[in-house]
């Protein structure tokens, strides 16, 4: 599962997390969130077919700064 998004702006960025799960606002996915450094797309790899998963990013700054988190988007595989 490949997931793309609009870069942040902020000059003090260091890059992404991509929080991974099986239900809406519940981000299970061992390894979750996976941290992906300054890029607009990440590969989430070995998700099992046959479950629908949910994802959410947030924006984190050199300082350690954690954004809310992006609107949820679903995808469901099969």
């Amino acid at each position: 599962m490949t997931l793309t998004w609009t870069a942040n702006g902020e000059p003090d960025l260091a890059g992404y997390k991509i929080y991974v799960g099986t239900a809406s606002g519940t981000y299970n996915v061992s390894g979750s969130p996976f941290v992906a450094g300054k890029v607009t797309s990440y590969t989430v790899s070995n998700l099992p077919k046959g479950q629908t998963y949910f994802f959410a990013i947030s924006a984190y700054d050199s300082a350690g700064n954690e954004s809310v988190l992006s609107g949820e988007v679903s995808k469901s595989l099969y």
